[in-house]
């Protein structure tokens, strides 16, 4: 396979630049990611908010559930005709449907319901559609509404659930190309400076440009074929991490391929041997990340079931672009990849290589291993203490930049102490008859009133219309309802707290009342959101215990060994945490905000791990490489010098990637950049070079049980005279003169491509034949 990606170079680069093309040129298939407006269609068939929602709409004549409301406001107080205007405003529309003028089909308004609250400067108006009105016309219709109220010192506001949606949506369209070109700009500059080269940049930016209009498109055909969702909020993630993992590869590519051209091979043999000793590793650390996430498939959820199978397929075209297309290039580039550095044949060293640095030093020995694992490992769990605190959000408007018209609408109420009318808290009591225990449920309501967090509650207390109408009390008098209006914003932490809080209290408090023979149940989107959170809390545990378990296996298998795999995950699981734990303190301490976004540890801590594995699978595997010749600390201090600058190199590159998600002005994204970049951080400058060294060193030989791979003391020079005859532990790492001091015969693997001639190379690498 390596000789054919040599040989039929041309048409490797070919074949890949035609499939682009065809991306651009044919249209993609109908069909697509993305959600609904409704919150509730994320929950499993079972849920029971969505359930008891699905009882109040069949029982009440007038839902009170709106997922768009009009917001007038005046600073210095609604004027009294202004206020009558809002009523006689709502009534117009709904008179209209009622005498049968609104035309039939979507599009229209079809009811408009004023909601008393008790702030003189606000009046609030729940808009209702007619059935097959889009998003954006729904919002459009909305502001429609809302410029009635367009006079002098008043403002008007369009928020709620289904407007915060609609405005994520198009800061996604409108930043996902400036995020995509930024990224690609930095990566660029990024690598530009690791090779000090014009030409090698441009490669990456080559294959990455064109391996993503590849993937992205495979990966909607397969997202039609296999019956999994695209949603919009994958989009840049899927794009951060195909970019990244693409130009970590290429990275380790052009460092193997560099060093192949110092060894004085033509640009065709190097290619072909470059792709020999790294392809294998590159399959495998594509193969931990693809497994990793692929973990998510473990998951209820079925937001989260569709991220697995989407980011694992985003890492596998990875791969396959970087093991195809860059091997092509690299054998037509020779070493003008390099440009304008000139390639320097590096003869191989007589003797032992040189001193490792002091930190490498430290880490290979046992007491200097002993102080840094305990340092490291009280400075990641110091990091990780906010994690104890962290709080969940499900809010839409919450996330959406400070100057948004929509989030303005909602802090406007957020300020009159109604902030949860836009998704106000529906409580269901039924039961034969109830709605003759008038005074029980008028006491009932008053006890709700007093709840914490309970702005204000209507119900069976107001009851402006005749029960026959349906409003508080449904048509056959077996069910009332109360809408309770919480102080806070409807989706986020403290609303999900409060309203958990009430559901505890509810039975008690209907017994108190005297409210006879009748049940009590919640819906509305905070009881759904409490659901989404609690969902997200056990499908977490379920996920990493699942990604761990695939991450094992790998390891293991590719280790041959089973305590080194599980304390590496464990440092991984702990930089995890750390990044976590940071990520609390920040936005939830020191930026003030109610919590992180749902998914935002959810996805993090999956591809922080898969990710984590990558690199163990890189600079652990040199170590172990290693080990088949020298002790375990000689070892760590011969193979770390060796992978660690391109190990970093990779790393750094890949938190710059996921930091530009910072570029798209929504919360979950900035909180997503963060975790993730400081998470990076974490594993390639402290997990990384410290403490997996450090771990391996206190393990000794039980790193390597059951096998024995891995010894402490030197091997007699018999047993080592044997290895190297045998081929076994032959180097084929990302640098492989792990072992310069013993040039061992090639493995089988490292025998001449078939097209090499047996004629002396040019050492410069140039020439379009060997």
């Amino acid at each position: 396979m390596r000789g054919v990606l040599v040989s039929g170079r041309w048409l490797v680069v070919l074949a890949w630049v035609t499939a682009a093309l065809w991306v651009v040129l044919v249209p993609p298939p109908a069909g697509g990611g993305g959600g609904g407006g409704d919150v509730g269609s994320l929950l499993p068939a079972d849920s029971e908010a969505v359930e008891v929602q699905q009882r109040s709409l069949a029982q009440f004549a007038v839902p009170v559930l709106s997922q768009t409301a009009v917001v007038v406001h005046d600073p210095n107080g609604l004027a009294l005709l202004t206020r009558l205007d809002a009523a006689l405003w709502a009534l117009s529309h709904t008179r209209a449907t009622l005498d049968g003028q609104v035309p039939s089909g979507g599009g229209h308004i079809l009811a408009a319901v004023p909601i008393p609250t008790a702030s003189p400067d606000t009046a609030v108006s729940y808009l209702y559609v007619s059935p097959g009105t889009s998003l954006d016309d729904t919002v459009e219709l909305a502001h429609e509404y809302a410029a009635h109220f367009d006079q002098p010192g008043v403002q008007t506001y369009v928020t709620g659930l289904l407007p915060a949606q609609v405005q994520q949506a198009d800061y996604l369209r409108s930043r996902l190309g400036v995020f995509e070109i930024a990224t690609l700009l930095l990566i660029t500059g990024v690598v530009a400076l690791v090779f000090r080269s014009l030409v090698a940049p441009l490669v990456v930016l080559v294959v990455v440009a064109l391996g993503f209009l590849v993937a992205y498109r495979l990966l909607t055909v397969a997202a039609g074929a296999l019956g999994f969702v695209l949603p919009d909020q994958l989009r840049p993630l899927t794009a951060a991490l195909f970019i990244g993992v693409v130009t970590d590869y290429c990275v380790l590519l052009f460092y193997g391929f560099r060093q192949q051209l110092e060894r004085g091979l033509h640009r065709h043999e190097a290619a072909w041997r470059m792709s020999a000793a790294e392809g294998p590793l590159i399959a495998v650390a594509g193969l931990t990340v693809a497994g990793g996430t692929a973990a998510l498939l473990a998951a209820d959820f079925v937001l989260f079931r569709a991220f697995g199978p989407a980011l694992a397929l985003t890492v596998l075209l990875g791969v396959l672009v970087s093991l195809t297309l860059v091997p092509a290039l690299l054998a037509i580039l020779g070493s003008a990849l390099f440009a304008p550095r000139r390639i320097r044949q590096v003869p191989p060293p007589a003797e032992a290589p040189a001193q490792p640095g002091r930190l490498i030093r430290t880490v290979a020995d046992r007491r200097g291993a002993t102080v840094a694992t305990v340092l490291g490992v009280a400075l990641l769990a110091l990091a990780a203490v906010p994690l104890l605190f962290i709080r969940l959000d499900v809010s839409f408007t919450a996330g959406l930049p400070p100057d948004d018209p929509v989030r303005q609408g909602a802090q406007v109420l957020d300020a009159s102490g109604v902030g949860g009318i836009v998704a106000p808290t529906e409580v269901l009591v039924e039961g034969p008859d109830v709605a003759e225990q008038r005074a029980a449920l008028d006491r009932l309501q008053e006890a709700i009133r007093a709840q914490p967090g309970v702005a204000q509650v209507l119900g069976p207390a107001q009851n402006p219309l005749p029960q026959e109408f349906g409003i508080v009390f449904s048509r056959d008098g077996d069910a009332a309802r109360f809408v309770v209006v919480f102080d806070s914003d409807p989706l986020t932490a403290p609303a999900i707290a409060d309203l958990t809080l009430l559901q505890e209290r509810l039975p008690a408090l209907l017994a108190e009342a005297g409210v006879e023979n009748a049940g009590v149940a919640v819906t509305g989107q905070t009881a759904i959101a409490a659901e989404l959170t609690e969902l997200t809390r056990e499908d977490l545990w379920v996920t990493l215990v699942a990604v761990l378990a695939v991450e094992l296996v790998i390891l293991v298998v590719y280790l041959r060994a089973l305590v080194a795999p599980v304390a590496l995950l464990a440092a991984s699981a702990l930089g995890v945490a750390a990044a976590l734990g940071l990520s609390v303190l920040v936005f939830q301490g020191l930026l003030g905000a109610s919590g992180l976004t749902f998914y935002v540890p959810f996805v993090a801590a999956v591809l922080l791990l898969a990710l984590g594995s990558d690199y163990n699978v890189f600079a652990v595997g040199s170590i172990w490489r290693a080990a088949a010749h020298h002790p375990l600390s000689r070892a760590i201090a011969v193979a770390m010098p060796a992978t660690g600058r391109a190990i970093s190199a990779a790393g750094i590159i890949l938190a710059a990637t996921f930091a530009m998600l910072a570029i798209i002005p929504l919360g979950p994204f900035l909180q997503l950049a963060f975790t993730m970049t400081v998470g990076l951080l974490l594993d390639t400058f402290l997990v990384r070079p410290v403490l997996t060294p450090a771990v391996l060193t206190l393990l000794g030989r039980t790193a390597s049980w059951p096998s024995r791979r891995i010894r402490t003391t030197a091997a007699p020079r018999e047993e080592l005279r044997q290895t190297a005859l045998s081929g076994e532990g032959a180097p084929h790492s990302l640098l492989s003169h792990v072992c310069p001091d013993r040039r061992l015969p090639s493995s089988s693997s490292e025998s001449p491509s078939p097209r090499s001639p047996s004629r002396p190379l040019r050492p410069d690498g140039d020439g379009d034949s060997p």
